[in-house]
């Protein structure tokens, strides 16, 4: 027999469905289910929301860690190494410190996703870039693991509820259709993974947990989100009983399988393949939910 609350949601409704049906009999000793929300009010508010559901945290502040920008600018003030690449809000600021001429640089823009208005360059066609307006700068991560001679980004998946930070143990991997070339600014080669879900498309999904020494990734994950907990301060002491936050951080890994996070996602898109679905972004809303909803920490989660 299964059972679930009242819910609503605007976004990843077949996920949030699918995740209810995985927590079965869980919930049935309960008299009361508290209802569920997973709603983004980019879409506007609803009104049937009330206090007393389940819900993610205040709209501000998810968008303000949704700004790539403040995250690197926090990361610096706060004087936090080794976890993002550096990253410059002028190109003075990157020649101030007299970049090698071989090094690749990364222009992103601060709100927009999925590798959006990202240019590469080197770094003598940097010298002459005008940084247009909520654009900065990261240096190029050296040195990444390759699947089949190819860049890919992961992404780790983390939870945030009741003042308290949690890494599911597992995330996506995004594995890029060309073979990579260290010293390219090619778009293809660097960043693009359009058409992942399409069927034959060279770009291919992955789980960390089938990449080489998955383990050592991992702890790696959890090392530097434990680091940067003071940059998601704010988001956690917001988090309550009922307010809860989820979190995609994008990353690379080295060769030594240590992550290097490249951008982290206050908004992040938890519909991809089939197969990704049902096996990744399904089990961790179901390992969210049972700690939402039975107070035990799921075993899936592991507190920073």
């Amino acid at each position: 027999m299964l059972v679930a609350p009242q819910i609503i949601t605007n976004r990843a409704a077949k996920v949030v469905h699918s995740a209810f049906d995985r927590l079965g009999s869980k919930l049935l000793p309960y008299r009361y289910l508290r209802p569920f929300s997973y709603w983004d009010n980019y879409y506007g508010l609803n009104p049937d929301i009330t206090q007393e559901y389940f819900q993610l945290l205040d709209y501000a502040t998810i968008q303000r860690f949704e700004n790539k920008g403040y995250i690197a600018r926090r990361v610096a003030e706060l004087g936090i190494k080794n976890v993002f690449p550096k990253s410059y809000f002028s190109v003075a600021d990157v020649f101030a410190e007299q970049p090698g001429p071989d090094a690749i640089w990364f222009v992103k823009p601060t709100h927009l996703t999925g590798g959006k208005g990202i240019t590469c360059h080197t770094t003598e066609s940097l010298k002459d870039l005008e940084l247009p307006k909520h654009y900065f700068i990261q240096q190029q991560v050296t040195d990444i693991e390759l699947y089949e001679g190819r860049k890919y980004t992961a992404r780790a998946y983390v939870f945030i509820h009741n003042k308290k930070l949690y890494v599911f143990d597992d995330g996506f991997v995004m594995i890029h259709g060309l073979p990579y070339d260290e010293k390219s600014t090619d778009f293809a080669t660097q960043v693009d993974h359009r058409g992942y879900h399409i069927a034959g498309s060279p770009i291919k999904m992955k789980q960390i947990s089938e990449l080489p020494h998955a383990d050592r990734k991992l702890e790696s994950i959890q090392n530097k989100l434990h680091r940067l907990k003071p940059v998601l301060a704010e988001m956690i002491s917001k988090s309550s009983d009922v307010h809860y936050g989820l979190l995609g951080i994008d990353l690379l890994f080295t060769r030594t399988h240590d992550a290097l996070f490249i951008e982290l996602n206050s908004k992040s898109n938890f519909i991809h393949t089939e197969l990704i679905n049902d096996s990744l972004n399904s089990p961790f809303f179901s390992s969210f939910l049972t700690t939402l909803y039975t107070g035990e920490v799921d075993a899936r989660l592991t507190q920073i």
